[in-house]
C-alpha cells in the first residue's frame, strides 16, 4: 500500500497507539519508549512516510497559541483578564523551554486557521476558547499533536482543557447571598452563548435546588456582557416594570456594573434595595460605585495550569483527556447587604431576614467565612495529570 493510500490514524489504528505517538516518531521528538519508537518508525517507512532528523540539543518546541476573537466583546472589554493569562503562557513557556508563538484571528479567518494547524508543522497548540462557540470545538478533536483550550469547559468534547470551576463559582455567589438572607435571588445572563456561561448558569440553578429555593424564569434577565449593552438592555427592563429581586448574581463584571448603572440611574439604592455579585473580578471592580462584590478568577493560573498540562501531554503522548479546573475566590465588597422582611406599609426593606439554616461560622460582613478562601487550582477529572 503506498503512502496516499493509508493515512496516520489508521497507522496508529494498526499498531495500537495514540496518533499523537505517531506524529512524535515522524518528528524524531522525545514522549514514547525506544521499542514504540521502533515499531512506529518500521511501519512509517514501509508506507513511504519520512521520519525527520533528531532533534539537536537545546532546540525548544514549537507552542502556537491561537487567540480567537468572536465578537470581541469578551476579549477585549475585558482585556485584562485575557492579557495575564497570555503573560502566564509565556513565562510558564519560558521555563519549560517552549518558544510561544501568537496568532490572533476571528471569524472571517477562522477556517483558514484551523486548516493550517493541521498542516503546518508545530509541537503543540494553546487555544483560547473565550469566545469560541459550541460548534467550533469539533474542530479541535483529533489534532495529531497535543491541543489544550484555555478558558473553556469545552462540554461534550473529549478535549484537553483548562477553565474556571465555574458552576462552584457560581453557586459560591449563590450561598453567599442565601446567607445573607436572600431568598429571591436573580440571574443577569449573557445573552453571547460560551461554555463558560452556561456553566456558571448551571451553578446557578443547581444551588437554588440545593437551597430548596424555586427557580423563577422571570428573575432571569438576558444582557450583553459588556457595560454599555447591559446597561442599555437593563434601562430597558426596568422601564417595562419588571419585578426586581432583592439581589442579583451576574456572569460577569462587566454585566453587573452595567446593570447597577442602570438601577441607580432608575433610583434604586445599592445595596439597599438590591444586592449584586459579579464573576471575574477585574480591576474597575473595586473602584465602581458601590465597589462591586465579585468572584476572583486567578488568571495567571488558569495560564500556567495550561502550560503544564501541554508540556505532560507532550512528555506523556496518548494519556486520556483531561479537564482542569481552577477555583475562584468571593471578594466580599460593599454592593452586598443582609436581606430586609418588606414592611406592610411601603414593601421597603427593614428588617433583618433570618439567618439560614445549617449556618456556617459567619464573619463581620454575613458571609460564611469558608467562601472566602476557595482559590488556585481546584482539580482534573484525568487522575493521570499529576498536578
Amino acid at each position: 500500500m503506498k503512502r496516499n493510500e493509508i493515512r496516520l490514524k489508521d497507522i496508529a489504528a494498526q499498531l495500537g497507539v495514540s496518533p499523537s505517538a505517531v506524529s512524535i516518531v515522524m518528528k524524531n521528538k522525545k514522549g514514547v519508549s525506544d521499542e514504540t519508537r521502533e515499531r512506529i518508525r518500521l511501519t512509517l517507512e514501509r508506507y513511504g512516510y519520512s521520519v525527520t532528523a533528531p532533534e539537536q540539543p537545546g532546540s525548544s518546541r514549537n507552542i502556537r497559541f491561537l487567540k480567537y476573537k468572536n465578537s470581541a466583546i469578551l476579549v477585549e472589554e475585558n482585556g485584562n483578564f485575557v492579557s495575564s493569562i497570555i503573560d502566564s503562557l509565556e513565562e510558564e513557556c519560558r521555563q519549560l523551554g517552549l518558544r510561544l508563538i501568537i496568532t490572533a484571528f476571528g471569524p472571517d479567518d477562522k477556517e483558514e486557521v484551523y486548516r493550517s494547524i493541521r498542516e503546518e508543522p508545530m509541537d503543540g497548540i494553546i487555544v483560547l476558547g473565550t469566545e469560541l462557540e459550541a460548534g467550533d470545538l469539533s474542530v479541535f478533536e483529533n489534532i495529531p499533536v497535543p491541543l489544550v483550550l484555555v478558558d473553556t469547559p469545552a462540554p461534550g468534547h473529549s478535549l484537553n482543557c483548562v477553565t474556571m470551576n465555574n458552576e462552584e463559582i457560581a453557586g459560591q455567589a449563590v450561598r453567599c447571598l442565601y446567607g445573607l438572607g436572600h431568598r429571591e435571588i436573580g440571574y443577569l445572563h449573557s445573552s453571547m452563548d460560551t461554555g463558560n456561561f452556561r456553566s456558571r448558569y448551571q451553578g446557578y440553578r443547581s444551588v437554588l435546588e440545593q437551597l430548596g429555593l424555586p427557580f423563577r424564569e422571570d428573575l432571569v434577565f438576558s444582557l450583553t456582557p459588556s457595560l454599555t449593552g447591559s446597561h442599555q438592555e437593563m434601562s430597558r427592563y426596568l422601564e417595562r416594570g419588571i419585578h426586581l429581586p432583592g439581589a442579583l448574581l451576574a456572569d460577569n463584571d462587566m454585566i453587573a456594573i452595567g446593570c447597577s448603572r442602570a438601577l441607580k440611574d432608575r433610583g434604586y439604592v445599592l445595596p439597599d434595595d438590591c444586592s449584586v455579585i459579579g464573576i471575574d473580578d477585574i480591576p474597575y471592580s473595586s473602584i465602581c460605585a458601590p465597589p462591586l462584590t465579585s468572584v476572583h478568577i486567578p488568571c495567571r493560573e488558569l495560564g500556567a495550569q495550561t502550560v503544564r498540562l501541554l508540556h505532560y501531554k507532550l512528555t506523556h503522548p496518548g494519556t486520556a483527556a483531561a479537564k482542569v479546573f481552577v477555583d475562584g475566590q468571593l471578594i466580599v465588597r460593599s454592593s452586598v447587604k443582609p436581606a430586609a422582611q418588606p414592611s406592610p406599609d411601603n414593601g421597603r426593606s427593614t428588617q433583618t431576614a433570618p439567618s439560614p439554616p445549617d449556618n456556617p461560622e459567619r464573619t463581620e460582613a454575613g458571609v460564611p467565612q469558608n467562601q472566602r478562601t476557595q482559590t488556585g487550582f481546584s482539580g482534573t477529572d484525568n487522575p493521570e495529570f499529576p498536578f
